[in-house]
């Protein structure tokens, strides 16, 4: 029986399938028999565009929603994906109109979005989409006129900008939050990247200026700890230690320390003792043979197996022809030079003798000798003197030859004297820097080491270095290439601190008694005593009584000493505290005699008993005065490489003197009295006297050098240094000359003298602060490397006998001062390695992490950190 179908024709199924595409989607169970008719492509076609047509509306729902949201973007992409999956159907248009509707209005607002942000091409694209989908669309027409005015749109507005306002911003936040946490180097390094990607950017300016600030506000506390720890220092100076108790055991156990390469070897020879040796003709062969067997049964230096022992080698001479005939008795060679294993001992016994002793007694008895190297002693015979020449070709740096020439100059230059930092043989003087040639490569490896025997040679080219010379120096040139081969460039930075502290504190307290005579009885009169020697008083050092008239013992005349003086002999001001020093001098150019003036007055008392007889005036003054010097050269140089920094003044001074010239014949002048005629004349005499005349002069440098070498050591993280940091100050001038006068006469014929001439001979006094020494630093640590603490202490009691010890009332008649003058000097040096962009490889200021050698032993702070810098704690005995 023929089936007959479900639709009649194709136009009534498609018009059944549309209808059906319209209507929500009904899941149906096909049956096995409906596969292979149209009725079940039909109803599968059905269920699949009610699922299109529900992802599609799940799309359009989910874009939505990010259009609310703001992610025009993730809208524009479900927009799209929701028209993709829309099928084309008539009975759909209305749903793809709205589908395309709203695509519309995310792609215009997503353009905007791609201008705000930069993004001008990209949103060209999408407004030409626009336009393609809806070619009347005005707000696709509007964006693209705003996108063409350039007044509108600023055409240098890229996205990179937009990303870097945003890192910028970022940057900013990164900084302040730093900042706010205490955290300073890391915000500079925050505002540090901000200013590389705006150099213009006046907030992380600002923000830097505000670490600088704060910074600064944390270095003036340290100034004023540091200050207080100094002065601390030299009163801690004056405690006397009590010794500590002997310990009972000092030796502790022994230690061995065991050494390598050629010392090891000599070492073991010297301690390896043989018991017994006897040999009856027997050859050098079978004799080292002997002696290695004994030298790994006896070595007590060695606990390892492997290692006990030493290597003998037993070498024939070099080009020479094999043993031809047997050796004479008692080791003595025939014709034909037999090898040296081959040479014969005819007797020799002893007993308890080291290694070495018994290879001595092996080769006087068979014309050999032994040489120790690094691995092995070698018998060879006694007339050969070297070793074969072979070639190499080592593969090294291209600056190989500047890394050598660590003697020289900075720019390379002249070979090196004994001692880089000796003084300048111009006296002080400034000398002129050169570039010279680098000296050729062997005169490099020469003093590294490497010696070059007649034959040798050493050339270099680029990369490739050329050598000829014996296999021991090739090994030495190998283990230099090695050692510079892979190595960072690399330099040193060096800064020496000067800080030096000082303190004057002076305190007096003194009593002067003017008593002038009053009658006490009949005929009896009580006064103060008289100057003596003591320190005079002047009437200027006494207030004048209140009614202006002027008590006994007290002139009138300005300038006058003070009589009638209780306490005059006790010392008050200049005549308490006196400068023992070069001070003194420098501050008294004309070498005369200072004068004393006593303390001001701050309390006095008048009249005690009647009409003004009797003053007091109390003296007292307390001063205070410190001085503080930090001075801070530094200076960047490469490892091994000698530099120097000065800045300095050239300081001319004489040295040598002509006498002052004077005449053979004197003449006479005379000039009239000025009061009138008759008066007389005053006559003196003509010296026509040429003073003292420097003829020869030195040049001093004043002000700051410094002289470094630092080397890096092999796990750059330590560095040695040499160095000599100097400070040269002028200070002032001493005068050795006298003055040079002549005999005269005043107007009324008075004698009197007339100089001619003061003489002066001045030479200069220099105050020098220098350190040379040479010393091991870890990488960014702070070392004090010397000082000088000083404390000047002066004393002064002075009291009128007898009223002095009165009790109480006796501190009236006493006058005490003292005086303490305190300096602290400390030279610090700081070493911080640095990498060729000048950035510190350690420390807080490098990008890198703070890795800290095994082998440097360092301290490890709380938590297992290992500390970056700062100074190193001193010794109780260096404080």
């Amino acid at each position: 029986m023929q089936k007959t179908p479900l639709y009649r024709n194709s136009r009534t199924a498609v018009a059944l399938m549309a209808v059906a595409a319209a209507t929500p989607a009904v899941v149906s169970v096909a049956h096995a028999g409906d596969g292979y008719g149209s009725g079940g492509l039909a109803q599968r076609e059905m269920i699949r565009r009610q699922e299109a047509v529900a992802e599609g509306d799940r799309l359009l729902a989910e874009g939505r929603e990010a259009y609310a949201k703001g992610d025009y973007q993730q809208a524009v992409d479900k927009y799209k994906k929701a028209l993709d999956r829309l099928p084309d159907a008539p009975v759909l248009a209305d749903r793809k109109d709205s589908y395309t509707k709203h695509y519309i209005d995310g792609s215009v607002a997503l353009s905007q979005y791609y201008v705000k942000v930069g993004k001008r091409e990209e949103a060209k694209q999408l407004l030409a989409d626009v336009q393609k989908a809806d070619p009347e669309n005005l707000d696709a027409k509007r964006e693209l006129g705003y996108l063409n005015d350039p007044i509108r749109t600023n055409p240098a507005h890229t996205f990179e900008h937009t990303q870097n306002v945003e890192k910028v911003r970022k940057g900013l936040y990164m900084g302040e939050g730093n900042f706010n946490l205490g955290k300073y180097d890391e915000a500079k390094r925050e505002f540090e990247n901000v200013l590389r990607i705006d150099p213009y950017n006046s907030a992380a300016r600002r923000w830097m200026e505000r670490i600088a600030s704060a910074k600064s506000d944390y270095y003036r506390a340290a100034y004023d700890h540091a200050r207080a720890e100094l002065l601390m220092q030299v009163d801690r100076a004056w405690e006397l230690a009590v010794p500590a108790e002997t310990p009972t055991n000092v030796n502790g156990g022994e230690q061995t320390t065991q050494a390598s390469g050629t010392s090891y070897i000599i070492t073991k020879l010297r301690t390896i003792v043989v018991p017994s040796i006897n040999f009856e003709d027997t050859t050098v062969e079978e004799a080292i043979e002997y002696l290695r067997q004994r030298s790994v049964e006896l070595d007590p230096s060695e606990l390892d197996p492997t290692k006990k022992g030493v290597n003998f080698v037993v070498r024939r001479p070099n080009n020479a022809p094999a043993a031809t005939a047997a050796p004479a008795a008692g080791g003595e060679a025939v014709l034909g030079a037999p090898e040296p294993g081959a040479l014969r001992i005819k007797q020799l016994r002893l007993r308890n003798v080291p290694l070495a002793v018994a290879l001595k007694y092996i080769c006087d008895a068979t014309r050999l000798r032994y040489k120790v190297d690094e691995y092995a002693v070698t018998l060879v015979p006694q007339t050969e003197t070297g070793e074969d020449l072979f070639t190499r070709t080592f593969s090294v740096p291209p600056d190989f030859s500047a890394q050598l020439d660590s003697g020289g100059d900075s720019g390379g230059g002249a070979a090196a004297s004994a001692d880089p930092f000796a003084a300048s043989s111009t006296g002080g003087g400034s000398s002129e820097a050169k570039l010279t040639a680098r000296p050729p490569i062997s005169e490099l490896l020469k003093r590294a080491g490497v010696a070059f025997p007649e034959g040798s040679s050493a050339t270099v080219s680029g990369s490739t270095l050329l050598v000829t010379n014996t296999p021991t120096e090739l090994d030495k040139i190998e283990q230099l290439v090695d050692t510079f081969k892979g190595k960072v460039p690399k330099q040193v930075k060096i800064t020496t601190k000067f800080v030096e502290i000082s303190q004057e504190n002076n305190d007096e307290l003194g009593f002067d008694w003017v008593v002038s005579p009053f009658g006490i009885g009949a005929e009896t009169f009580l006064g103060g005593g008289t100057v003596g020697n003591g320190m005079s008083r002047t009437n200027t050092d006494f207030i004048s009584p209140v009614d202006g008239t002027a008590i006994g013992g007290v002139p009138t005349a300005s300038g006058t000493n003070v009589t009638n003086l209780v306490t005059g002999g006790l010392r008050s001001g200049d005549g308490a505290i006196t400068r023992n020093n070069i001070d003194s001098v420098l501050n008294n150019p004309n070498r005369t005699a200072q004068s004393a003036n006593a303390a001001p007055g701050i309390l006095a008392l008048t009249g005690l008993f009647d009409n003004n007889q009797v003053q007091m005036i109390m003296r007292g003054l307390s001063q205070k005065k410190g001085t503080d010097l930090m001075t801070a050269p530094s200076v960047t140089a490469r490892s091994g490489q000698k530099a120097t920094i000065e800045i300095i003044r050239e300081f001319i001074y004489p040295t040598e003197y002509e006498p002052p010239e004077l005449p053979n014949s004197v003449g006479t002048s005379s000039v009239s009295n000025p009061l009138g005629p008759g008066l007389g004349t005053s006559s003196s005499a003509i010296f026509p006297v040429t003073p003292a005349t420097p003829t020869a002069f030195e040049t001093r440098n004043t002000g700051v050098t410094l002289e470094i070498e630092p080397t890096i050591g092999d796990n750059d993280f330590t560095i040695d240094l040499r160095f000599v940091p100097e400070i040269v100050e002028f200070e002032g001038f001493i005068n050795y000359g006298s003055p040079i006068q002549s005999p005269s006469s005043d107007a009324l014929g008075n004698p009197r003298t007339v100089t001619i001439t003061e003489n002066r001979i001045e030479m200069p006094v220099f105050s020098s602060r220098r350190v040379n020494t040479a010393l091991t630093i870890y990488d960014g640590y702070t070392v004090a490397v010397g000082g000088l603490m000083r404390e000047d202490v002066q004393n002064v009691e002075d009291k009128v006998p007898i009223l002095g010890d009165i009790p109480y009332i006796g501190r009236l008649f006493q006058s005490k001062a003292e005086n303490r003058i305190k300096s602290n000097l400390i030279i610090f040096v700081t070493a911080q390695i640095i990498d060729a962009t000048g950035r510190p490889v350690r420390g807080p200021e490098s990008d890198k992490a703070n890795t800290t050698p095994v082998s440097a032993g360092l301290p490890t702070a709380p938590g297992g950190d290992v500390p970056t810098g700062g100074v190193l704690p001193l010794p109780a005995s260096a404080n």
